[in-house]
Protein backbone atom coordinates (compact mmCIF):
# COMPACT_ATOMS: atom_id res chain seq x y z
CA UNK A 1 0.00 0.00 0.00
CA UNK A 2 1.00 3.60 -0.55
CA UNK A 3 1.20 6.20 2.20
CA UNK A 4 -0.98 9.33 2.14
CA UNK A 5 -0.82 12.44 4.30
CA UNK A 6 -4.22 13.76 5.34
CA UNK A 7 -4.13 17.35 6.60
CA UNK A 8 -7.04 18.66 8.64
CA UNK A 9 -7.66 22.35 8.00
CA UNK A 10 -9.93 24.18 10.42
CA UNK A 11 -10.69 27.68 11.62
CA UNK A 12 -7.85 28.26 14.11
CA UNK A 13 -9.82 31.04 15.77
CA UNK A 14 -12.20 28.36 17.09
CA UNK A 15 -9.44 26.65 19.09
CA UNK A 16 -10.32 26.44 22.75
CA UNK A 17 -13.98 27.35 22.19
CA UNK A 18 -15.33 23.79 22.54
CA UNK A 19 -17.14 22.86 25.70
CA UNK A 20 -15.59 19.98 27.66
CA UNK A 21 -18.42 17.76 26.40
CA UNK A 22 -17.80 18.77 22.77
CA UNK A 23 -14.06 18.19 23.23
CA UNK A 24 -14.67 14.74 24.71
CA UNK A 25 -17.03 13.83 21.87
CA UNK A 26 -14.49 15.04 19.29
CA UNK A 27 -11.67 13.01 20.87
CA UNK A 28 -13.92 9.97 21.15
CA UNK A 29 -14.88 10.28 17.47
CA UNK A 30 -11.24 10.36 16.40
CA UNK A 31 -10.35 7.42 18.65
CA UNK A 32 -13.18 5.35 17.15
CA UNK A 33 -12.12 6.28 13.62
CA UNK A 34 -8.49 5.33 14.36
CA UNK A 35 -9.66 1.96 15.72
CA UNK A 36 -11.56 1.38 12.46
CA UNK A 37 -8.54 2.41 10.38
CA UNK A 38 -6.24 0.10 12.36
CA UNK A 39 -8.66 -2.83 12.01
CA UNK A 40 -8.76 -2.32 8.23
CA UNK A 41 -4.99 -1.77 7.88
CA UNK A 42 -5.30 1.88 6.77
CA UNK A 43 -3.65 3.63 9.75
CA UNK A 44 0.04 4.50 10.00
CA UNK A 45 -0.06 7.45 12.40
CA UNK A 46 -1.44 10.86 13.19
CA UNK A 47 -1.72 13.59 15.80
CA UNK A 48 -3.45 16.86 16.57
CA UNK A 49 -1.32 20.01 16.33
CA UNK A 50 -1.00 22.95 18.71
CA UNK A 51 -2.31 26.32 17.47
CA UNK A 52 0.92 28.15 18.33
CA UNK A 53 3.15 28.43 15.26
CA UNK A 54 6.13 30.13 13.80
CA UNK A 55 6.28 31.16 10.22
CA UNK A 56 9.53 31.21 8.28
CA UNK A 57 9.90 33.07 5.06
CA UNK A 58 13.07 33.61 3.13
CA UNK A 59 11.47 36.40 1.14
CA UNK A 60 10.78 38.36 4.32
CA UNK A 61 13.89 37.13 6.14
CA UNK A 62 12.07 37.04 9.48
CA UNK A 63 10.46 34.52 11.83
CA UNK A 64 7.08 35.44 13.27
CA UNK A 65 5.03 33.85 16.05
CA UNK A 66 1.47 32.62 15.60
CA UNK A 67 -1.45 32.32 15.76
CA UNK A 68 -1.73 34.76 12.88
CA UNK A 69 -4.61 37.21 12.91
CA UNK A 70 -4.71 37.30 9.12
CA UNK A 71 -5.02 33.51 8.86
CA UNK A 72 -8.37 32.05 9.84
CA UNK A 73 -7.81 28.52 8.59
CA UNK A 74 -4.81 26.39 9.46
CA UNK A 75 -3.69 22.80 9.87
CA UNK A 76 -5.02 21.45 13.16
CA UNK A 77 -3.94 17.83 12.77
CA UNK A 78 -2.79 15.13 10.43
CA UNK A 79 -3.06 11.42 9.70
CA UNK A 80 -0.90 9.08 7.71
CA UNK A 81 -3.22 6.73 5.85
CA UNK A 82 -2.37 3.55 3.97
CA UNK A 83 -4.29 3.03 0.74
CA UNK A 84 -3.94 1.60 -2.75
CA UNK A 85 -4.70 4.91 -4.51
CA UNK A 86 -5.48 8.58 -3.95
CA UNK A 87 -9.12 7.79 -4.70
CA UNK A 88 -9.19 5.10 -2.00
CA UNK A 89 -7.45 7.45 0.46
CA UNK A 90 -10.09 10.11 -0.25
CA UNK A 91 -12.84 7.58 0.31
CA UNK A 92 -11.24 6.53 3.62
CA UNK A 93 -10.93 10.20 4.62
CA UNK A 94 -14.70 10.63 4.33
CA UNK A 95 -14.88 8.91 7.72
CA UNK A 96 -12.74 11.53 9.47
CA UNK A 97 -14.81 13.11 12.29
CA UNK A 98 -13.34 16.56 11.57
CA UNK A 99 -15.02 16.58 8.16
CA UNK A 100 -18.45 16.38 9.82
CA UNK A 101 -17.39 19.24 12.12
CA UNK A 102 -16.76 21.55 9.17
CA UNK A 103 -13.06 20.99 8.55
CA UNK A 104 -11.50 20.79 5.12
CA UNK A 105 -9.32 17.76 4.43
CA UNK A 106 -6.33 17.72 2.09
CA UNK A 107 -4.82 14.41 1.00
CA UNK A 108 -1.60 13.81 -0.87
CA UNK A 109 0.61 10.82 -1.54
CA UNK A 110 3.87 10.68 0.39
CA UNK A 111 6.89 10.06 -1.81
CA UNK A 112 9.05 7.38 -0.20
CA UNK A 113 12.55 8.62 0.61
CA UNK A 114 15.50 6.35 0.31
Amino acid sequence: MKEYLLLIRENLNDYGKMTPEEMEADIHGHMQWVEELVAKGHFKGGNPLMPERKRLSTSEGIITDGPFADVKEGVSGYYFLLAESLEQAAEIARGCPSLRAGATLEITEVIPAG
